[in-house]
């Protein structure tokens, strides 16, 4: 079936411009200091743009749109490595053919957004994939969200629909769920919800220590246990992020997940998976099936690299009609980018233990190590990664020296943001098309940055 304008000519135009701009774009693949000009026009812009939005930037970057495989051009004439995405959406690396192509084909088609009213063969594609690729769960359904929060929210109102009047929740301590009304009481920082009025009843429990592998699994089921039976029947669900993100990337091990999921099962509560940040960064397309967690899981979320967010969830969750819906499943470039990232992971060389993230993995680990044991000795802490979420400690790991580490490596080229709270950590949520000489230039710039600033 075909969709949109089309005929022989269109697609001829199309396949041409498709070609034009790629070329244009791999023109943007080398790291370029800052133009002295267009500093002081960038500065100028986002002085106008903070005063529109009421804030500063935490870096003085503005994107022109140029930009190809990690490199990213900024306003000031810079080009720089962009190892952070994005905060997570852009996981293939700039201008790759895949989005170039999803913009194309999307400019053929009669509309910007779809939703719920108005839906099109692509967001049933999209959804089938995705239910496809978790056949081997009880995960039967998908509604597509607005942002991550929004799924996050949607999920939650499916969950207590079905416990009523079963309202509370268990999430891990360091969770991160959104900035919603709702999922800001699930977030564990309070500062995120400063004067903010709580909604939601949320105990939360300890989560993994590396370590402390056993210790840790100890102390979580206590606690659990002793709020289980404390509060018999008043919880619906325990809400958590199989790898956390923003607390640094933080995960436990298949066993200490699998003992607490058992024990909140028997009381009686659904596992809600957040993977809006980790979904097709870990070595299987869900965290959770990197950690072979199927059978447990009811309802997980979804977003930034899909392009569109959403979530996925069991018949047993399936809502009644009128408590879900929404205007928007996104715009039809994302929806088409999104098919195709699922298409490109699921059928390319990338997941599994010898797969393409493995090996950034082990690369970034290797690199680090490296680091930690030589010249920066001394200078940088605790450091993990899973998958393609990285985070590494910089000398005392405050919230001010990070953020003056991460000043300065974007000065020095890379583009990078932070992670978790006592300590912070430098975060990387890196692309896919790194190669082997973008990591070693990578490494001699994080290198040279952690020397000038724990000097």
């Amino acid at each position: 079936m075909t969709y949109g304008a089309t005929n022989p000519e269109l697609q001829n135009k199309l396949d041409e411009a498709f070609t034009a701009i790629l070329v244009e774009q791999s023109k943007f693949m080398t790291l370029k200091s800052a133009d002295p000009q267009k500093v002081e026009e960038t500065s100028q812009l986002l002085e106008s743009y903070g005063q529109l939005r009421g804030r500063g930037f935490f870096y003085p970057y503005l994107a022109t749109g140029r930009g190809h495989g990690p490199f990213t051009e900024c306003t000031d004439g810079s080009i720089k490595y962009d190892l952070i995405g994005g905060i997570g959406p852009n996981l293939l690396g700039h201008s790759h053919p895949l989005y170039i192509k999803s913009h194309l084909e999307a400019a053929a088609l009669d509309s910007v957004m779809c939703g719920n009213l108005q839906p099109y063969p692509q967001t049933f594609e999209l959804s089938e994939l995705l239910i496809n690729a978790v056949s081997d769960s009880k995960l039967k359904h998908f509604w597509y969200a607005g942002s991550g929060s929004f799924a996050n929210d949607t999920a939650l109102k499916m969950v207590w629909q079905k416990r009523a009047p079963a309202y509370k929740l268990i999430a891990f301590e360091d969770a991160f769920a959104g900035r919603s009304v709702a999922t800001q009481d699930i977030t564990y920082n309070a500062a995120y919800r400063d004067g903010m009025p709580k909604k939601v009843e949320v105990d939360h429990i300890p989560h993994f220590d590396i370590n402390d592998p056993e210790g840790s699994k100890k102390r979580t089921l206590e606690v659990l246990r002793n709020l289980l039976e404390e509060n018999e029947g008043e919880y619906s669900a325990m809400m958590i992020e199989i790898v956390q993100g923003e607390a640094g990337i933080v995960a436990g091990s298949r066993d200490f997940y699998v003992e607490i999921f058992e024990l909140a099962k028997s009381h009686g509560l659904y596992i809600w998976i957040d993977e809006v940040q980790s979904f097709a960064r870990t070595h299987k397309l869900f965290a959770f099936q990197h950690f072979n967690l199927e059978e447990y899981v009811d309802i997980v979320t979804v977003g930034k690299a899909l392009q569109v967010c959403g979530v996925l969830f069991s018949n047993e969750l399936n809502p009644k009609p009128g408590l879900v819906s929404g205007t928007f499943n996104g715009s039809l470039s994302a929806v088409l980018a999104g098919k195709k990232i699922v298409r490109y992971l699921t059928e390319g060389n990338f997941f599994g233990d010898s797969g393409r993230i493995a090996q950034l993995e082990q690369a970034f680990l290797t690199r680090i190590e490296k680091l930690s044991n030589g010249s920066c000795k001394g200078k940088i802490g605790r450091f993990e990664a899973t998958g393609v979420m990285v985070a590494f400690q910089v000398g005392e790991g405050s919230k001010e020296s990070t953020s003056k580490f991460l000043k300065k490596l974007f000065q020095n080229g890379i583009i990078a943001f932070s992670a978790g709270k006592d300590p912070v950590r430098v975060r990387f949520l890196p692309p896919l098309c790194l190669d082997e000489d973008h990591l070693d230039e990578i490494f001699s710039i994080v290198e040279k940055t952690i020397l000038e600033v724990e000097s």
